[in-house]
């Protein structure tokens, strides 16, 4: 009879190691799960992540863009602005010429060759009649 109870314990402790072995196996797969749905949750977040990334990256190579085409505008104003400041510098230099060979020619009727237009003008009519 001793070997029967010892059979007996033997297949209770048995038991008892399967049922625990099944209560492990259960809590893994429970684990496993709760791994594969913050896994899901990861991958998720990893692709919101690389999408922004993406649309980011975008705006950076339109702001590069923009910026480079806002140098090359820059640039050309500069050389507009340089090709004004010439030509107002000639204009100018063009206009003390003209003063200066204006003020050498008197007008007929005009003693020292500052006198009053309307005189003169009315001396140019008169010879332009006769």
């Amino acid at each position: 009879q001793a070997d029967t109870n010892e059979a007996v314990v033997s297949m209770e402790r048995s038991t008892t190691d399967v049922v625990g072995g099944a209560l492990l196996a259960e809590n893994a797969g429970a684990a496993l799960d709760e791994i594969e749905q913050v896994s899901n949750q990861i991958a998720s977040l990893v692709q919101n992540i690389s999408g922004s990334a993406r649309e980011q990256a975008s705006s950076a190579a339109d702001v590069t863009r923009r910026t480079t085409r806002l140098k090359e505008i820059s640039a050309q104003t500069g050389k507009a602005t340089t090709a004004t400041a010439a030509a107002i510098s000639k204009l100018s230099e063009l206009a003390s010429q003209l003063r200066k060979t204006a003020a050498g020619f008197t007008l007929p009727g005009s003693a020292s060759g500052s006198g009053n237009s309307t005189a003169s003008t009315t001396g140019a009519k008169d010879r332009a009649a006769g």
